[in-house]
């Protein structure tokens, strides 16, 4: 983020060593071109320029518009309850931030030669420290999310007592804290210059300069990428376990296989959506992680004491290639919700419709109609298939059931039928 425009400042300053003054026309005192005339007359500077131009609308379009839905959608009253969807509804905010903050200022700046951060001080500051606090905030949530995830899968149990709604908040809470400490020094390292533009300050200009790229590096893509990298091998080993396992089961009642059935099967439906959210995160920045690591090898853009302006325009180009791959993955989550996930389309369909989810008959069923023991519950909840969508509510609904008999005992003749007929209800 900010290297590019610590290069365009120190280009512009030393550029009267490598261009020569444009002639005087209709009066006018000479001078000099400004650095972008000059990479204009390179092709993949026009590429870079016309590709941020042309396309960040639509990105910022798209994105907000699917933002807003996965948003509502989350919050509904049937989606809210679980863990993983309220990650997904902060998700929605943060990647909004992004493309405000970062890729429309950058479409602007495009459009109209003005950067929001250049105003004054503060907005160069603020612009600073929001941009980086909401990309760190954004990947940290989609970790935790997919730390959360494991441990449902892996841990059924032990997530039933331990997973609640107030410890998910709670993780929220203590990612923001950690990632606003993490950019606090932007509220005081970077200033406006007198030629209007927002550079670090004098002290910390080797510390933005050698430093932070790499502290962003770690923060935003190598932790994550091997945190998620390793979750995701993990659980898909988990759901193949405990698929082996499935298929070992024998002798169970056919209501009580119906229902050990439906919940796998929502389960790896909300998996799903999670793992297309996290693989797409790490293919859609790994060029830019991968552009920083050879940026200082691959890119020479002083040679023999004069500018290569043909490798700036290049690197220009590569570098808008890579930004469009990040704004691209914080605009398409709900894209991907609705290609993965069935349940998603059915309460967008119902937003549509201003038609409220149904949960009580949810409630009912999980209270009238459980497995037809307590030793086959826990038997079925440590094998790692009780784990359902209703996150606590199951776990209430299992005590609920194991202190009063008298609801085990004369209704398991109808769970079939209620499973059956609740079964659209809790396909993701």
């Amino acid at each position: 983020m900010s290297e590019t425009t610590m290069l365009r400042e120190n280009i512009t300053e030393n550029i009267t060593r490598t261009t020569s003054i444009i002639p005087e026309i209709g009066g006018d005192p000479p001078r000099r071109p400004t650095l972008p005339e000059i990479l204009m007359a390179y092709s993949e500077y026009v590429w870079a320029v016309n590709l941020g131009t042309y396309v960040f609308p639509i990105i910022i379009g798209l994105g907000t518009i699917g933002n807003v839905l996965s948003f509502l959608i989350m919050i509904r009253r049937t989606m809210i309850i679980t863990p993983t969807c309220f990650y997904m509804a902060i998700l929605a905010i943060s990647d909004t931030t992004i493309l405000y903050v970062d890729c429309l200022r950058k479409w602007v700046f495009l459009m109209y030669g003005e950067d929001a951060w250049n105003i004054n001080t503060a907005a160069c500051r603020a612009f600073y420290y929001l941009s980086y606090s909401s990309f760190h905030y954004s990947v940290w949530i989609i970790v935790a999310m997919t730390t959360e995830r494991f441990f449902a899968i892996r841990y059924p149990l032990k997530f039933l007592t331990v997973g609640s709604m107030r410890k998910t908040k709670g993780a929220c809470l203590i990612i923001l804290i950690c990632v606003l400490l993490l950019n606090c020094q932007f509220t005081w390292s970077v200033k406006i210059t007198e030629k209007g533009t927002c550079v670090p300050e004098e002290n910390y200009s080797n510390f933005h300069k050698d430093v932070m790229p790499w502290i962003d590096a770690v923060f935003y893509s190598f932790l994550p990428f091997v945190i998620l990298i390793t979750f995701n091998v993990l659980i898909i080993c988990s759901f193949r376990k405990a698929y082996r396992r499935q298929k070992t089961l024998h002798g169970n009642p056919t209501s009580h296989k119906s229902a050990s059935q439906n919940r796998s099967s929502i389960n790896h439906r909300m998996t799903a959506m999670l793992l297309s959210v996290t693989f797409t995160f790490i293919i859609m920045t790994a060029p830019k992680t991968i552009l920083l690591c050879i940026r200082n090898e691959v890119f020479k853009f002083l040679k023999y004491n004069t500018y290569d302006f043909q490798e700036i325009a290049l690197y220009t180009l590569i570098t808008r290639i890579a930004d469009l791959c990040i704004y691209t993955n914080h605009a398409i989550n709900f894209f991907l919700y609705c290609v993965s996930g069935q349940r998603f389309r059915k309460e967008l369909k119902l937003l549509f419709l201003c038609r409220k989810s149904r949960s009580a008959s949810l409630s009912l069923y999980s209270l009238k109609c459980p497995p037809p023991s307590r030793y086959q519950t826990m038997q079925t909840v440590s094998r790692g298939s009780y784990e359902n969508d209703n996150g606590l509510e199951s776990y209430h609904a299992m005590h609920i059931i194991s202190n009063n008999p008298n609801l085990g005992s004369n209704n398991n003749e109808n769970c079939q039928d209620v499973n059956k007929q609740n079964e659209p209800e809790n396909s993701l």
